[in-house]
């Protein structure tokens, strides 16, 4: 008799735990939720490899016309050949620290998340 009814109060104990959820789709849109946090994290680890890539190629193109400016002899709406070499570095230098800053922050915050 005690058997059973410890049974019966462990069987309404049981009933009373049974969790509600809120709504009647919640486990459908949380999983909806996290399918698409996944496929946002690929393509945000995608783009920021194509950044990285792209900012070395143009920092090889920069140098090379860099280069190729400081070998000519032509001049540009009567400006030396010094004069717009200047022009080309001091822009060049100031958009490489600009992206360099950018990519250096990029950088940190994805070696963060590889601790984590």
């Amino acid at each position: 008799m005690q058997e059973n009814s410890s049974n019966r109060l462990l069987s309404e104990l049981m009933q009373q735990s049974k969790l509600e959820m809120p709504f009647s789709d919640f486990e459908e849109t949380t999983m909806h939720r996290i399918e698409q946090t996944m496929v946002q994290e690929v393509t945000v680890s995608r783009d920021r490899k194509l950044s990285f890539v792209f900012f070395v190629l143009g920092t090889c193109l920069g140098l090379v016309l860099n280069t190729i400016l400081q070998r000519s002899e032509y001049s540009f709406l009567t400006l030396s050949t010094g004069t717009i070499v200047l022009v080309f570095q001091t822009g060049f230098i100031l958009l490489f620290l600009i992206q360099l800053d950018k990519h250096s922050t990029l950088i940190k915050q994805w070696l963060r998340r590889r601790q984590v």
